[in-house]
This record gives structure tokens, sequence and C-alpha cells, in this order.
């Protein structure tokens, strides 16, 4: 997720020494492999701040905002189709880095943090929801405090012109919210509200299912943080920020 994306680049701002990162965050140093505080405190929270708005000079886009086109998400069992035209994710510079490591004998790293989560767009919904037809298209948004996700990416090591570098491989992925989720999907009720009042209550139920059908944004936002740690890790030597 979007809080994916923000360790992406607490990464890239707190690893790289080359003059150019050096000049923007004076206080990054290099920490030992086995010493987490460092790495984990010293370096990646507090460069956090610094590192949403990228790092044009070396081909790092900006991840905060996130846009994205066309979502669309099924529920086959309830026969709808639930589409998000626009969509823009917000709130990864106030992601808290819960975890970093490297997991040595998997040759992965694994990056867990909690960021807020904003998303606004536009939606079109229509099918069935139980007993109800639907048929609507208006303003998204969808908001919680804490989004926990969890990033295992496997890679190997190259040597290029002297410098060790981490090329990633693959990658595996987990988020979910660890506090409520709202959702809200404007002009979706409308009309008496003796007649929407069931429809309401269905829906409020029933918008578990509405956030399990959204794994495409789950995928989109996991995309770009391991394409963003690919970029950064190809430019940026091991050695730089790791003291063997």
């Amino acid at each position: 997720m979007p809080g994916f994306v923000c360790v992406a680049f607490i990464h890239y701002r707190w690893c790289d020494q080359t003059p150019a990162v050096k000049s923007v965050v004076p206080f990054i140093k290099a920490c030992n492999l086995n010493d987490e505080d460092c790495l984990l405190t010293a370096n990646m929270q507090i460069a956090y701040p610094y590192i949403a708005d990228g790092i044009p000079e070396i081909g790092v886009p900006r991840m905060d905002p996130m846009n994205f086109e066309n979502i669309t998400m099924w529920a086959e069992q309830n026969n709808f189709r639930f589409m998000l035209p626009y969509l823009q994710i917000r709130g990864g510079r106030r992601c808290r880095v819960v975890e970093f490591r490297q997991l040595r004998d998997q040759s992965a790293i694994k990056l867990i943090v909690d960021c807020p989560m904003i998303g606004t767009g536009t939606y079109k919904f229509n099918g069935k929801m139980l007993i109800f037809d639907i048929d609507k298209e208006g303003d998204f948004r969808m908001q919680t405090n804490s989004m926990r996700t969890t990033i295992t990416a496997k890679f190997e090591k190259v040597f290029i012109n002297g410098k060790n570098y981490w090329k990633l491989l693959t990658y595996e992925f987990f988020s979910e919210p660890r506090e409520s989720m709202n959702i809200d999907l404007a002009g979706l009720f409308s009309g008496d509200l003796e007649q929407v009042q069931p429809m309401m209550n269905v829906f409020n139920k029933d918008m578990t299912t509405i956030w399990q059908v959204g794994e495409p944004i789950e995928n989109g936002i996991a995309k770009n943080v391991f394409n963003t740690l690919k970029i950064f890790f190809n430019r940026v030597p091991i050695d730089e920020f790791l003291q063997h």
C-alpha cells in the first residue's frame, strides 16, 4: 500500500550517500547491518518527512499523492461492479515505520509501516446488492488513520564497477486497516429517506465486502512501492548505507 510507498522513499533518502542526497539529508549515517535501532529509528523514521516528495535527480517519482485510473472491483457473489475512474491516495508523509530488517537466510528485505490513508476520486456502481438494483455514480472518499502494510522483497547481490548492489526480484505483500475504514459514496443513497433506509442498512453491513473486493487498490500501491524500491537499489550501492 500507500504505507508501502513511504517505505520506498524512506529507503532512498536514508541510504543514498551521493552528494545530491547528502545535501538534502545531512544527518544520514551508515548503520551496522544488525543495528536495527539505527536502521529504523535514527535513519528511516527521521528521514521520513524528506522522502515523500521523491527524488527526480535519479528518476525516483513522487509517491505522495499516488494517482490511479479505472480501478475496477467485482463481487460476483453479489453480481455488482464497482469502478473508480479516478483515485488519488494521500497520507504517505505521515507513515510510521514499524520495522525494517534484512532476512539474510532468505535474501530478502522486510518492511512494515503504519500509514494514515485518504483516498478521493469518483465512482461508478452498478448491479445488484442483495435485493437492491444499483446504478449510481458520484464522488468517492475512503479514509483510515492506520493502514498497516508489510512488504517482503527478494533480491540477489550483483557486483557492478566495483560496487555491490541489491537487485530486487519478486515481492509479496499484505495490508489491512488497523483502525476503522470509513467509505463515503456521494449520491449512492438518494431519494426519500424511508425508501432508502433499508438499502443504507444493507450497504453498511456489507461494507466489509466492498473493502474485500478492493484488492486492485492494494495491488496498485504495492506495485508502485516495489518498482520504487527497484529504482532505489539499482542506483544506490549497499555499501553506502550498510557497514559490514
